[in-house]
C-alpha cells in the first residue's frame, strides 16, 4: 500500500469517527444552553432563613448535644479485671483504693464519680474508701453501702460475704434483708439469708494481701479452687472427694506443688502431674 492511499484510508476513517462522535451532540450549542437554563429556573428556590428560625435551630443543636453528653456520661465506663495468679490496686476518681484479688472484675463511671460512687463487683477484694458521699458496691448476690470505711468482699458464684475491718457497713441482700456492720464483724449470705458473726479475726478475712491461705474448715473444692486461682493453674478433683473439709493455713511463698503436696498429705490423698499448670487430685491407691 502506497502513502497516497494510507492518507486517504485515515482522513475517511477519521471523517467517520467524528461523524459518529457529532451524532451525541446534534442540538445546537444555543439549544443545549436553553435546555440548561429551563432546568434551572424549575428548581424550587430555597426558603428565606429568618433570625427566628436560626435561634430554633441553634436551640434544638444545643438540646442535642447535651443529651449526647449525657448519654455518653451516663455509659461511659472502666472495667478493671485480674488473671488467675494476678493481684492489683485500683486507685478510684476519689482516691479511694481497691486491692482485687485474682480473677476479679471491678466496673466503674469515672465521668459521673463525684455524684455517683457506685462500682459493681466480682470476686474478692479489699476497699479503702475515702469518706465523702455514699459508696455502694453491687454485686450478683448483694449491695454493700458505706460512707468511709475498709472492708473485705467476696463474691464468687453463689457465695458473698462482706468483713468490716474499720468504719462501719451496711449490707443488703437481694431480698432487701439488711444488716450494719461494725468493726471485726462480719456477714455472709446463706439460702438468701444474711448471717452475721461478730468479734472475728479479720486478718484471717484479708490473709490473701499478705499471700497468706486460711482455711479454718472449708469444702475441700472450695480450696482447692482458691488455690487455683491464686496460682493460675488448673486442678481437677475426683467428684468423690467434694465433700471433704480441709482446716490448714500456708504461704504462697511455697510453689504450686509444694502447697498440693501439704493439702493431699493432709487429706490423705494425693496428686498427679498431667502437664505444665495441670494437675489430678485423686483417692490414694
Amino acid at each position: 500500500m502506497n502513502d497516497k492511499k494510507l492518507h486517504s484510508d485515515l482522513k475517511e476513517e477519521s471523517a467517520v469517527f467524528f461523524s459518529k462522535g457529532k451524532v451525541a451532540w446534534d442540538k445546537s450549542e444555543s439549544a443545549v444552553w436553553e435546555e440548561i437554563s429551563v432546568k434551572i429556573e424549575s428548581v424550587p428556590k430555597g426558603k428565606k432563613v429568618t433570625l427566628g428560625s436560626m435561634m430554633k435551630y441553634a436551640a434544638a443543636a444545643v438540646v442535642f448535644l447535651a443529651v449526647a453528653l449525657g448519654g455518653f456520661t451516663f455509659l461511659y465506663h472502666k472495667t478493671v479485671e485480674t488473671l488467675p495468679g494476678e493481684q492489683l490496686t485500683v486507685v478510684l476518681p476519689d482516691g479511694s483504693e481497691v486491692e482485687l484479688n485474682a480473677a476479679s472484675n471491678l466496673k466503674y463511671y469515672p465521668l459521673k464519680w463525684k455524684f455517683d460512687r457506685t462500682v459493681q463487683f466480682s470476686g474478692e477484694g479489699l476497699f479503702e474508701v475515702e469518706k465523702g458521699e455514699k459508696f455502694e458496691v453491687i454485686s450478683d448476690n448483694g449491695t454493700t453501702q458505706v460512707l468511709g470505711t475498709s472492708f473485705n468482699i467476696f463474691a464468687r458464684d453463689e457465695k458473698y460475704s462482706v468483713t468490716c475491718l474499720t468504719g462501719k457497713v451496711r449490707v443488703t441482700s437481694n431480698t432487701d434483708e439488711s444488716v450494719d456492720l461494725l468493726p471485726n464483724s462480719q456477714v455472709e449470705v446463706k439460702g438468701g439469708k444474711l448471717i452475721l458473726t461478730k468479734n472475728i479475726k479479720t486478718e484471717n478475712a484479708v490473709d490473701w494481701i499478705n499471700n497468706q491461705f486460711f482455711f479454718p474448715g472449708t469444702p475441700l473444692n472450695e480450696v482447692i479452687d482458691e488455690i487455683e486461682r491464686r496460682y493460675g493453674v488448673t486442678i481437677k478433683m475426683a467428684n468423690e472427694l467434694n465433700n471433704r473439709n480441709f482446716a490448714g493455713n500456708f504461704e504462697k511463698m511455697y510453689n504450686v506443688e509444694q502447697v498440693l503436696d501439704f493439702v493431699c498429705k493432709t487429706m490423705q490423698i494425693r496428686f498427679e502431674k498431667q502437664s505444665d499448670n495441670v494437675f489430678l487430685i485423686v483417692e490414694k491407691s
